[in-house]
């Protein structure tokens, strides 16, 4: 019999705002959030299905996942570095917490609710008061990163099983999760995560940016024709780097015509 889903806390948008609202008045600092381990009452849980987290559950994961962004910076340490090295690290955790593997994790509501109340602080020193990084989706400080690697997990017995979280850049991250068709496949993604790898070698990563904006348009476009699901690796990693080199040659010849 499999054990019980553990319901976790959710938060509405207009909960969110109004947390944000009052946490201007207190200009926005990051050590000015929730200290308590008491829950706001704006927050529910899922009438049926599970049984509502254990409260020390609940503050073990906001711990764990605190100790992360300590480890990279926060709160002090704001710099471009100390914001990938937390990306990287916060990323690892939580594609793999035992707390986020149910149903739950696909909740947009249960982000807001991690982001905006339960750690609050370290959004903030991530993302200041942005409304679109505290309310759940794509955008979310945490959820975009439990995406990616839930996306882009090379598999539990691959060598360097990270290397594209550790590779990719934050562009490169957006044209996959950001686009269901891609980032809700995560075959397709991790092909086109190690085409764009493979792609920066030959052509440097500087130029990847429109690179990668014109290859993920070809992509699409392809997969409406093409079934590229049913390819075969091989076949589909010569595609990729074909609509990468395709890609490379427009943006070259733009550039030059400019």
């Amino acid at each position: 019999m499999s054990d019980p889903v553990i319901l976790l806390p959710r938060l509405s948008e207009a909960a969110a705002d109004q947390m944000l609202a009052e946490q201007r008045e207190t200009h926005g600092l990051p050590g000015n959030g929730p200290t308590s381990d008491v829950l706001p009452d704006a927050i529910t849980f899922g009438p049926v299905g599970g049984s509502p987290i254990p409260p020390e559950q609940l503050v073990r994961f906001r711990d764990d996942v605190t100790r992360v962004a300590r480890e990279a910076g926060f709160p002090t340490d704001n710099t471009i570095a100390a914001r990938a090295r937390f990306d990287v690290a916060c990323a690892k955790l939580l594609a793999g917490h035992p707390l986020l593997q149910s149903g739950e994790a696909l909740r947009d509501d249960v982000w807001t609710f991690i982001a905006t109340a339960l750690l609050r602080p370290v959004t903030i020193w991530r993302y200041e008061l942005s409304e679109d990084r505290h309310h759940g989706g794509v955008r979310n400080t945490f959820q975009r990163l439990w995406m990616r690697a839930r996306a882009l997990d090379r598999g539990e017995d691959a060598p360097n099983r990270w290397a594209l979280l550790e590779t990719l850049t934050e562009d490169a991250f957006v044209a996959i999760t950001e686009r269901p068709s891609i980032g809700g496949d995560r075959r397709l993604a991790c092909a086109l995560a190690e085409g764009w790898v493979r792609a920066a070698l030959r052509h440097g990563r500087p130029a990847m940016q429109a690179i990668m904006r014109r290859a993920t348009i070809g992509l699409r476009l392809r997969n409406e024709i093409i079934f590229l699901g049913e390819m075969g690796a091989e076949a589909l990693a010569d595609l990729i780097d074909e609509i990468f080199d395709e890609s490379a040659r427009i943006v070259a010849a733009e550039q030059t015509a400019a």
